[in-house]
């Protein structure tokens, strides 16, 4: 950046020239709220360490996304479901005692093959 950049709408061409690969592509009513809230544009003018904050906000938005949709597929997922063909379990009875079912009626007779086989898979990696 060889010219004082002035103009939000020059920042924003500038901007998207030079980190192209970036979230999202920033707008010039971007700029102007970044700017009004003090944000960027301290001196008077855009400069280079206005370029790294804004690329740190579009980071923080990435990480801020990734982390609700981990949050929502999580909820989304907290109906038990059986660990061989993931079809949901009926819900435990709240006065039943031990450890809520992992496996459906038709999964359950093969519970044992699917734990031996586990089994014999770590016992031949720790052996090799």
């Amino acid at each position: 950046m060889r010219e004082t950049i002035l103009s939000p709408d020059k920042f924003v061409k500038w901007f998207n020239s030079v980190l192209p690969g970036a979230y999202r592509n920033i707008t010039a009513q971007d700029i102007r709220d970044m700017t009004e809230c003090g944000l960027i544009r301290c001196y008077g003018y855009y400069s280079r360490s206005d370029l790294e904050t804004i690329r740190a906000i579009l980071l923080y938005e990435q990480l801020r996304e990734k982390r609700i949709y981990k949050q929502s597929a999580k909820e989304a997922h907290d109906v038990l479901g059986c660990k061989r063909c993931s079809e949901p379990l009926p819900s435990q009875p709240e006065g039943s005692k031990g450890r809520p079912k992992e496996y459906c009626r038709q999964c359950e007779s093969l519970r044992a093959t699917e734990r031996y086989r586990k089994w014999r898979r770590k016992n031949r990696a720790t052996v090799c």
